[in-house]
This record gives C-alpha cells, sequence and structure tokens, in this order.
C-alpha cells in the first residue's frame, strides 16, 4: 500500500514523531525533577538568606568606613577639639558637619562628648541611650551592632574621635533597614522580607500584609494569607529584644520558576523537533498559514475585537481578501472610536453645569448613595454645604445676564480654589451651589467660613466695574457614624434651614444645623 504524499499528511507524520518525542522528554524529566523540586527550594531559600546577610555585611563594613572617613578628617576633629574646649554653640557645629559630611548616605548620626553631651545630633535620644548604655562614652571603640530606632531596625557603627592623642568622646551612623531596603532586597532576591518583634510583624514587603500580624513559623515553614512560604532568619545579632528579620520565599512562585526551567528544558528539546517539521511547514505557509490568519481574523471581528490588519503585497485571492478585511476593520473600528467619543461626551454633559464645569443636581443624586455606604463602611461623617449667593438677582437686573454669568464664574474660581481636592462641588441651580465633603459639622463649618471670606475679599471687576460679591452658608452633617438616617433628602432639608437662617439673619455668613434645632 503505497501511503499518500500531501501536505497535510507529512506535516500529520511530522507531528506525530515530534509527539513522541515530546511525551518521552515529558515523562523522563517529570519523575527525575519531582523529587527534587522541595530540596531545591529549601536550598535556594538558605542560599538567598546567606546572601541577604552577606549583603548585610558589606553594608555594616561600608558604614564603619564612613564613620572612619569622619573620624580621620583632621579639619574636623580639630574644630571640634576647639568647640569643646570653648563651649561653642553646637548649632555652628551642626552646620560645618552638614558641609563636610552632608553628602554621606547615612540615615542618622549623633556625636557624643566624653561627658555624655550630644554635641551633633542631640534629637537622636535613643541612639544617645544606647551608646551610653554600652559604655561607648567612657570608652570610645570602633564597634557595630544593631539598634531598634523609631523607623525600624538601625545599623549602628560607632568610631572614637581623637585629636592629638586626646579622646574627644564617639561617633555613631546608622543605616536603617526600613521599607525601601526591604523593597531592594525584594527585588533582587525574589523573596519577602519580615521584620518580626515578639512574634509580630512588624513591617513587610508584601503590600496586602498588615502590620501586627502574628507570625510563628512551624520549623522552617509558615502559612500566610492561604500560601505557604519557606522561611529562613536572617542574623541581625543576638539581641532577643530587637526585631528580627525573616527571608521567605512562596513555595508556589519558586514551584512555578523550577517548572519554568524544566520546561526551557524541554523547549531545548522541542527545538529539535522542530527542525524536521520546518519543510513540511515552508511547502504549506503558501496556503494554510495566509488561510489560518484569515480565519482568526473573522473569529476576531465576529467577537468584536476589530484587530489591527497589515495589507499584505501579494496580489492573490487571499491576498486580496486580507486587504479587504484590513480595510473593514478600520473602518469599523473608526465608527467605534467615535461612538464611543460621543458617548463619553453625552455622560459628561448629563453630570456637569455647562458654565461652572462642576457636577450639576442629577450628579448628586447619583453619587451620594455611593460616598454615604462608603462613609458608613470606613465610619466617617460626611457634611453638606449649601451656598448661595446674595442678591445675584440685582446683579442680572442691572448688569444683564451676560455680566451675571462672568459674576457665577468668578465665584465657582474662588469656591474651587478654597476647597479642598476630595471635595464635591455641584451646581445645583442658578446661584446655588453645594459642597459634599467629609468630616463633621464643624470642619464644615470651617470651610464654610473659608470660602466666605476668601469671596468677600475678592470682588468681581472687569474693566468696567467692581461688584462686591457675598454668600450666605448651611452647613448640615450627615450622622453616618452613628447610623442615623442621613438620607440626602433630610440633609437638604436641614442644609436649606441653616441657609434660609444665615438669609434671614443678614446674609454673608456662615448658619450650622444642629440636633436640637430640628426638635425645636
Amino acid at each position: 500500500m503505497i501511503a499518500p504524499r500531501t501536505y497535510r499528511f507529512r506535516l500529520v507524520l511530522y507531528i506525530g514523531v515530534l509527539l513522541l518525542f515530546l511525551v518521552a522528554a515529558l515523562v523522563l524529566s517529570y519523575h527525575s525533577s519531582n523529587k527534587l523540586v522541595l530540596k531545591e527550594a529549601e536550598n535556594n531559600a538558605a542560599r538567598l538568606a546567606q546572601q541577604i546577610e552577606g549583603q548585610l555585611l558589606l553594608e555594616a563594613r561600608d558604614l564603619a568606613e564612613r564613620a572612619k572617613m569622619m573620624r580621620d578628617n583632621t579639619g574636623f576633629t580639630g574644630y571640634l577639639y576647639i568647640a569643646i574646649s570653648l563651649g561653642t554653640d553646637p548649632g555652628a557645629m551642626t552646620e560645618i558637619y552638614k558641609r563636610q559630611f552632608g553628602w554621606l548616605q547615612i540615615d542618622r548620626s549623633i556625636i557624643l562628648s566624653r561627658s555624655g553631651k550630644a554635641l551633633i545630633g542631640a534629637q537622636h535620644t535613643g541612639l544617645r541611650t544606647a551608646l551610653i548604655q554600652r559604655g561607648l562614652v567612657k570608652s570610645p571603640t570602633d564597634q557595630q551592632f544593631y539598634h531598634e530606632g523609631q523607623r525600624g531596625l538601625e545599623m549602628v557603627a560607632t568610631s572614637p574621635i581623637n585629636y592629638r592623642s586626646q579622646s574627644l568622646g564617639v561617633i555613631a551612623i546608622t543605616r536603617t533597614i526600613d521599607a525601601d531596603w526591604m523593597k531592594v532586597v525584594r527585588q533582587l532576591s525574589g523573596g519577602q522580607l519580615f521584620l518580626v518583634k515578639d512574634g509580630r510583624v512588624v513591617l513587610s514587603t508584601i503590600s496586602d500584609e498588615r502590620n501586627d500580624r502574628s507570625f510563628k513559623p512551624s520549623g522552617d515553614r509558615i502559612e500566610m494569607n492561604g500560601e505557604s512560604y519557606l522561611v529562613r532568619r536572617v542574623a541581625t545579632g543576638d539581641d532577643a529584644r530587637l526585631p528580627q528579620l525573616w527571608f521567605a520565599l512562596s513555595q508556589q512562585e519558586l514551584t512555578a520558576q523550577l517548572h519554568e526551567q524544566r520546561n526551557r528544558l524541554l523547549a531545548l528539546v522541542i527545538a529539535g523537533c522542530l527542525g524536521g517539521l520546518i519543510i513540511g511547514f515552508m511547502m504549506l505557509r503558501n496556503f494554510s498559514a495566509p488561510l489560518g490568519r484569515l480565519v482568526k481574523l473573522t473569529e476576531e471581528v465576529g467577537a468584536g475585537r476589530l484587530p489591527e490588519i497589515q495589507r499584505v503585497s501579494s496580489h492573490d485571492e487571499i491576498g486580496y481578501l486580507t486587504n479587504r478585511f484590513s480595510e473593514m476593520a478600520g473602518s469599523l473600528r473608526e465608527q467605534k472610536d467615535e461612538v464611543k467619543r460621543v458617548q463619553t461626551q453625552l455622560e459628561h454633559e448629563a453630570t456637569t453645569d455647562a458654565l461652572t464645569g462642576f457636577y450639576n443636581r442629577r450628579y448628586l443624586y447619583n453619587i451620594f448613595p455611593k460616598l454615604w455606604s462608603e462613609a458608613m463602611r470606613n465610619k466617617r461623617n460626611q457634611t453638606l454645604i449649601i451656598v448661595d449667593i446674595d442678591h445675584f438677582k440685582k446683579v442680572n437686573d442691572r448688569y444683564g445676564h451676560q455680566v451675571g454669568d462672568k459674576v457665577l464664574l468668578h465665584f465657582a474660581s474662588v469656591l474651587r480654589d478654597n476647597c479642598r481636592v476630595s471635595d464635591f462641588i455641584f451646581r445645583l441651580g442658578g446661584e446655588e451651589f453645594l459642597v459634599l465633603t467629609s468630616g463633621d459639622s464643624e470642619g464644615g463649618m470651617h470651610i464654610a467660613e473659608k470660602i466666605r471670606n476668601a469671596l468677600e475679599h475678592d470682588a468681581y471687576a472687569d474693566d468696567e466695574r467692581t461688584i462686591p460679591v457675598t454668600a450666605s452658608f448651611g452647613v448640615a452633617q450627615a450622622d453616618t457614624v452613628n447610623g442615623v438616617d442621613g438620607g440626602l433628602s433630610k440633609i437638604l432639608q436641614r442644609a436649606d434651614k441653616a441657609l434660609y437662617s444665615a438669609k434671614t439673619s443678614g446674609r454673608n455668613r456662615v448658619v450650622v444645623w444642629y440636633p436640637q434645632r430640628e426638635s425645636a
């Protein structure tokens, strides 16, 4: 029986041989690497933890060299000797210190005299106490140790300062193991870092990991956030009272990395098999590949994705169809973009005021329930400030609506400049505006008074006239924290009552609604 010699048969034959190689390679790879994955993960965690310890040692040596550099600066030590002898103001010494050593990449520095007086860095009281407790004031020496500072665990390097064989005191400089340092190590190592004190996490590189969480490894493993980690402690001294630095590798991530390495090896095997298929694919590409691209493009266009289709230079039937598809997809894409642009513009016009650009009343009723629910979850208050421009009708009657619009724009500018970025500003209609802000009524009153004062001292002016502009303010608080009814209609009623009170009591003032006002 003679086997068919079509291109498709040859392709199926080559793919069958390739699959045999792949299956055999996969089976052998699986049985040989499955037992080594966990062991490799443990070795990798230990190796990376040792590398971090080595990095800490290098940084400690670098810090010690910087301390010695400061110690060996004869000009500075000479001035330090004169300052101690004459009792010079430490402020002048600080300025000289900054000029001499301000370029050094250190976090904190302190210089103590033999009497324990802080000549530089007097604000670092905790570090001063640590130096005194270690006896480094009376007997200054070159030392390196770890210290718990306000920002976290600190690496400290000390060096005695002498001038012509006379001991002046000790200098100590620090570098902090903080979030930035841990982030850099995280990027280099690919693992996570935890700073732990008394069995609680005080700092970590896991973005969604909250601090003060329990950290109690079981052997060399720990479960956190539903994920298993291999953990190793990074040596930072023997003082158990200090925070401990731990390195952790996600078993899932590491297993994925090892499988990826294994897959790269398999890819080499596959690449060799593919070499035998190149000739067959080259024979079929003039028909199967272009046709396959057209089928894929048809599916994507049918799904509404409208991909970018490159025009081809061939003049055969498939080339003609490809170019027509390209033109059709381009036309549909332009129409889709235009529809999206018009939709965005309509949404903007439906929710904003055309004159001032503020949100309108419709958007207020849409957004308030969402903001109220968020405030309830976060146990925060919300406050409404209703603002009404005083005697605005007289401005329109006297100067005309065109000038009235300019006054409104001037008022909107003052309102925008004196509100916070997080505040929502609405134009309810005519000369009435509303500010929705987070916080209690006292905070709302301060914002309203700030706007009122700014408006009172910033009259509208053009080439022909100056028009004083004032406004009245009604402030009401939504009692979201206590779970009291905070519906928008009720809060608006309260703010309206306060605004009415401001209007009837002389205008250009702020009135706050209080609960007893409603009961009365």
